[in-house]
């Protein structure tokens, strides 16, 4: 204690960012501290706050600043061009790449909940149990149905998931998931915890595609901040569809409310379980809801005549 009383009665230290930021785990401070500049290698893609804490003892500041000479990736050297330009860039083959992508089509979304003491039977700890899907489906003539899951009560939910699953998704070719491997382990688990259904869900497994690398290997936007991830990349190409109007917004908060509804839902009122309902299936529904109008807009992107002018 009193050593902690000397530190306190102390000047503030004056220690530089690095990768000391996030060793052992990251620094709480970090928004304050780091340079919230698009430019800023704390941006680079792929590159955390080691390499970026790396690159800056060089004196390498600025994505832009980055050697050609160096071993960049072409994601690097398109994001490089992007914030030089001030501009998205979109490399002819975006068309090409969207042609798997054609209705009739499917978009799928789970939320999971994972527990240090697992409650059902063949989970391990921390395993992400599905308890909540979402489910848009476009028709060829562009018409869209939905379909949506969400488990109730504190129940194994894999079962019911599973039926309502394989019920909902329709003959189409393409089911689209954003990082799809989250959406292919959530899929196997079922099959795992479900035998009976577990051919229906192998073969669902053959129609999944990932969205993700179409945007990662195909366009860059100064507004991505270096992250391929849905929620930057919904911002930059279809800021009007946003999450911040939602009660829940993210997926780590789904996951704890998706957790309390469960198995505690008996200690809350009806009102704020029918509230919290609510917000979890329309943070599901507004995930693959993104995706439609994400892809919509990739389309939009690819047949534009001047693809990379400023947005």
């Amino acid at each position: 204690i009193d050593e902690m009383l000397d530190m306190l009665e102390g000047s503030l230290p004056n220690v530089a960012v690095g990768g000391h930021c996030n060793t052992p785990r990251d620094c709480p401070f970090f928004e304050r501290c780091w340079p919230d500049d698009q430019n800023h290698v704390r941006h680079l893609y792929n590159a955390g706050p080691a390499k970026a804490g790396s690159l800056m003892e060089k004196g390498i500041h600025s994505i832009i600043d980055l050697p050609e000479s160096g071993k960049l990736s072409d994601i690097v050297r398109r994001q490089k061009r992007a914030l030089r330009g001030g501009r998205m860039i979109v490399e002819d083959g975006l068309a090409g790449a969207l042609g798997e992508f054609e209705p009739p089509i499917g978009y799928l979304d789970f939320e999971t909940v994972g527990r240090a003491v697992p409650l059902w039977d063949g989970v391990k700890p921390w395993e992400p149990v599905p308890a909540q899907f979402s489910y848009h489906e476009v028709a060829a003539d562009g018409s869209i149905r939905h379909v949506e899951w969400l488990a109730d009560g504190p129940g194994d939910p894999r079962p019911g998931i599973a039926r309502a699953l394989v019920e909902a998704i329709g003959p189409v070719d393409r089911v689209v998931t954003y990082a799809s491997g989250f959406e292919l382990g959530c899929i196997r688990r079922l099959g795992k915890a479900v035998s009976e259904l577990s051919g229906q869900l192998d073969e669902l497994e053959t129609r999944i595609v990932d969205l993700l690398p179409v945007v990662r290997d195909h366009i860059y936007h100064p507004d991505f901040h270096g992250s391929f991830s849905l929620k930057p990349v919904l911002a930059a190409l279809v800021p009007d569809l946003a999450y911040d109007d939602l009660r829940i917004g993210g997926g780590q908060l789904a996951s704890i409310e998706l957790s309390r509804l469960m198995l505690n839902g008996q200690h809350i009122s009806s009102r704020v379980r029918r509230t919290l309902r609510r917000a979890l299936l329309d943070y599901c529904k507004r995930d693959t809801m993104a995706m439609v109008a994400l892809l919509r807009e990739l389309r939009r992107i690819a047949l534009a005549p001047a693809n990379s002018s400023p947005r």
